[in-house]
């Protein structure tokens, strides 16, 4: 009787061990900022690329035209999706400098809500603190329960111990929250 227990609990909470690394930062950064409803827009790559080649085109007719104006327009309307696509991995590598000395983060997620424990912090958040959360390949983002969405924490896929694990982590997140 007291095995049943213990799978019992086994299978309702699920347990992740990693250290966090850009790569995952710079996907949850992504993932949420492509979830925040039509300001997402600004976020994905085919709007971007849209929006670069007209500034190619303005630019090219600004130059063709000799007009300053055209040109200015056409060098913003350019680098800015250049920029706009590079600015995840940047907010990235600053999450990533301000939470590296953590070092390896154990998380659990359970009935209870999720729990974080690494060499400087122990944390327990019930899952009133989540109100949505969005998946991607690589990464678990839970965001906060305002009308903006903002992450509040990264579960990173490669921590889990077995591919179940990721389905009963995925099959538990969606008994408590909403998936965008």
């Amino acid at each position: 009787m007291g095995e049943e227990q213990g799978v019992g609990v086994r299978e309702e909470t699920v347990v992740l061990e990693y250290e966090h690394a850009l790569a995952d930062m710079e996907d949850a950064v992504r993932l949420v900022s492509r979830k925040n409803g039509r300001v997402g827009l600004i976020h994905r790559p085919v709007f971007l690329a849209c929006v670069a080649l007209a500034g190619i085109a303005v630019l090219a007719l600004g130059v063709r035209g000799d007009d300053a104006g055209g040109v200015s327009f056409g060098v913003m309307f350019t680098l800015w999706p250049v920029l706009m696509y590079f600015a995840p991995r940047l907010s990235a590598g600053q999450l990533l400098r301000a939470n590296r000395h953590h070092g390896r983060i154990q998380v659990t997620v359970g009935p209870e809500g999720v729990r974080t424990l690494s060499a400087h912090a122990d944390l327990r958040m019930g899952w009133a603190n989540y109100g949505s959360y969005a998946e991607s390949a690589r990464v678990f983002a839970l965001r906060s329960p305002d009308k903006a969405g903002h992450c509040a924490i990264v579960l990173v896929k490669r921590g889990a111990r077995t591919p179940q694990d990721v389905d009963r982590l995925r099959a538990l997140l969606d008994g408590r929250l909403r998936r965008v």
